[in-house]
């Protein structure tokens, strides 16, 4: 299960963020709910015992194609989970999930993956993304590696994506990662997508 994930997790964390008007998804009410708009709509409740940080909008391009996206994210001492929107103005079926495995979560399929991913404190102080420094700036302890698991839903038509990551730390490094640690950080990411469905 090591290192599926990195390229994913990297790329939902290493955008550059600008604020901007008018493409916001994500906002986040006084209570600290994170409100999903545009192409999904959701809200989700603030875990007890987190804070919420953001949003964040960007409009990144790449060629041809422009991108409008949004990230929220809540955190804890040793965990930690964001909240992605992303619309590109590419053709239909641009954006797609069918490469992740369909998981049973919370009484519904989705398309998910998840692994361990190793962290080392160079590969933080190497990086000097602002997105990255966010993450970092929230007090989470990331190093020696995370647990992550991904969630991503795509609209009809491929053209906007949401996407959850949620990533808990595993103090002994990926190697120490138990049956036990993993089953009890399944039930949590259940609960958390749990709590959404009771909200919509």
């Amino acid at each position: 299960m090591r290192r599926i994930l990195p390229a994913a997790a990297t790329a939902l964390i290493l955008l550059t963020f600008t604020a901007f008007a008018g493409d916001e998804y994500i906002s986040v009410d006084k209570d600290g709910n994170i409100h999903v708009s545009g192409p999904f709509n959701a809200v989700i409740p603030k875990p007890a015992q987190a804070f919420a940080a953001g949003p964040m909008h960007s409009t990144p391009s790449f060629l041809d194609e422009n991108l409008k996206v949004s990230l929220a994210g809540y955190f804890a001492d040793d965990q930690f989970v964001t909240v992605q929107v992303e619309t590109t103005d590419a053709g239909a079926g641009t954006l797609s999930n069918k490469n992740y495995p369909v998981r049973q979560i919370a009484g519904r399929e989705f398309r998910v993956r998840d692994a361990c991913i190793d962290i080392s404190q160079e590969d933080l102080d190497g990086d000097s993304d602002p997105t990255f420094e966010f993450v970092e700036d929230q007090g989470v302890k990331i190093v020696p590696a995370m647990q992550a698991v991904q969630l991503v839903v795509i609209n009809a038509d491929g053209t906007a994506q949401g996407t959850i990551l949620f990533m808990r730390n595993v103090p002994g490094g990926c190697e120490a990662v138990t049956p036990e640690f993993k089953a009890a950080f399944d039930a949590a990411f259940e609960r958390f997508v749990g709590s959404i469905r009771a909200a919509d």
